[in-house]
């Protein structure tokens, strides 16, 4: 069986929006619409979807006592909002195309550049020797931290720094200058791409839970017809929450001319002069023309005479290796740089100064203090990965996020099983096992009886944490990373036996309930016998 080619920029996605998704036979449609310069430059863009994410966040008590293994205990402290925009379904096409032709373009501009090594995210860096094979950040922290393990004859400072809401605070300026150079290497930008450009800074949005209050007693889902389950149609249906979307299968809350006679009045307009919506295919691409200055005059700072370190950037995190001695000139040149060419912040809570040495006759990493070079009980963090000089590791955070996943999974399957009428009064076991154990880990082409399909099974994480092993192993010379995921089969199984007894235990409860129901009848009819 052949491989399927993917198409190079159309992406179909299903999520519920403004009108109803596109489906594969629209492929032709959209590419003679999208290709055609003078319909873009005229095209009317629906307005985004917005959406708060919250990602919890937890510190270290400095106040408080410090556990058996000498660890501060962790509180709860404001989450970091994210705000998503989703495009509507054309929509994102137009922007995926043109990330599409700006990405070429910025990918060969970066061939004749000194830091195309150094920019590593949103782009298909493939592996050596591998074809089709691309590296993803377990390959792009390990070739950091190569670095610092090659150098380990100096004392090396590392700078790793975060910018302050870089998407929300691009130039709008800068940003057109940046596009157009990229582009056909003028200033000013064609039609079409300004038409883009406009749609991104003078951005329209609607709310998604107001737009879901207005729909909610008549979302569009897709379900299946009683004679034939397999063959889904579109009906209009109440849906009680937003997040009994998915659960619905919607498509749709409204169609789009239906939108424009009724709801125009929950469109909103930005009145941000700085900044573009992150969460379109367009914004990542964008994002790193943004920097292009910026990556330039980093890089030729520390290929100097004096510095020869090492800079790599993924996105608004960056992180630089210098030599000891220039630790204060590299941290006064990066802020600097962030300030003044791309008009940005960098700020001094989000950087983190590492010191590796020899001390103690090994090689080892840990936090300073920037100002007083006071050590902290903390080591090199990036990219979701820890190194203290002699061993890599996944971050703890990693594994407390999918250990909460599995607590929720757990608590979800349990109440399905007590209260929903729609399904069996059991526990589905099989989902468990594929999102949280090893049995669901595996990559693979799901197979419809012998027969092969495009579709995959996708593994879980710790499909993720065997790969960082594999890749990390030679590093660490040993599976200290695999290690780390040993305890998550016996979590597994104790909340698995945890709900099984609660299941057993609320059927019992119901028994008891529905035979003393039947006893009171029968107390009742006697009763009335007597009479």
């Amino acid at each position: 069986m052949k491989k399927k080619v993917e198409h190079p920029w159309i992406k179909i996605k299903k999520y519920p929006h403004i009108g109803f998704p596109l489906e594969n036979n629209d492929v032709s449609k959209l590419e003679n619409y999208i290709t055609d310069k003078n319909k873009i430059a005229k095209h009317s863009f629906l307005p985004f979807l917005h959406r708060t994410i919250f990602q919890r966040k937890f510190r270290a008590n400095n106040s408080g006592l410090k556990n058996k293994s000498k660890k501060r205990t962790r509180v709860k402290v404001k989450p970091k909002a994210r705000e998503i925009f989703f495009a509507s379904h054309f929509d994102a096409q137009i922007y995926s195309y043109y990330s599409y032709l700006l990405s070429n373009k910025y990918n060969e501009l970066l061939k004749t550049k000194s830091f195309n090594n150094a920019v590593v995210a949103y782009r298909k860096i493939e592996i050596e020797n591998k074809k089709d094979k691309h590296k993803c950040n377990v390959d792009f922290a390990l070739e950091t931290f190569q670095f610092i393990k090659d150098n380990q004859a100096k004392e090396l400072t590392v700078i790793v720094a975060d910018i302050t809401k870089f998407f929300d605070e691009l130039d709008h300026k800068i940003l057109k200058q940046k596009w157009a150079q990229v582009w056909n290497n003028s200033t000013t930008l064609p039609k079409d791409h300004f038409r883009v450009y406009k749609s991104l800074i003078n951005m329209r949005y609607v709310n998604e839970d107001l737009l879901f209050r207005n729909y909610k007693n008549k979302i569009w889902v897709k379900t299946g017809t009683k004679n034939d389950p397999k063959t889904l149609d579109l009906k209009q249906k109440a849906v009680k929450h937003k997040r009994f979307l998915k659960d619905n299968n919607a498509v749709a809350y409204c169609k789009k001319q239906e939108f424009y006679e009724n709801s125009l009045h929950l469109i909103s307009k930005s009145t941000r002069t700085k900044g573009i919506p992150q969460g379109t295919a367009l914004s990542a691409t964008l994002a790193n023309i943004y920097m292009l200055d910026f990556d330039q005059e980093v890089q030729d700072f520390i290929d100097s005479k004096d510095v020869k370190g090492y800079y790599q950037r993924y996105s608004d995190d960056l992180i630089i290796v210098v030599p000891r001695k220039q630790q204060q000139v590299a941290i006064r040149m990066l802020r600097a740089l962030v300030d003044n060419k791309v008009n940005l912040e960098i700020h001094p809570d989000k950087t983190k100064v590492y010191h590796f040495q020899q001390k103690k006759g090994k090689y080892t990493g840990y936090e300073v203090d920037e100002e007083t070079g006071e050590e902290k009980n903390k080591t090199l963090e990036y990219l979701g990965f820890e190194y203290n000089g002699q061993r890599a590791l996944i971050k703890t955070a990693g594994y407390s996020k999918f250990n909460r996943s599995m607590k929720r999974a757990f608590k979800r399957a349990s109440s399905l099983a007590i209260n929903a009428k729609s399904t069996d009064d059991k526990i589905h076991k099989s989902a468990l096992f594929k999102r949280f154990t090893y049995k669901g880990s595996k990559r693979r082409m799901i197979r419809n009886g012998k027969t092969k399909t495009y579709r995959y099974d996708w593994g879980n994480y710790l499909s993720y944490v065997e790969k960082s092993n594999v890749v990390f192993r030679a590093f660490n010379n040993g599976d200290q990373i695999k290690r780390q995921s040993r305890k998550s089969w016996s979590r597994f199984n104790e909340l698995m036996i945890k709900t099984i007894k609660k299941v057993e235990k609320n059927k019992v409860k119901i028994s008891d309930e529905i035979l003393i129901n039947h006893l009171m009848r029968d107390k009742d009819k006697d009763k009335e016998r007597v009479k």
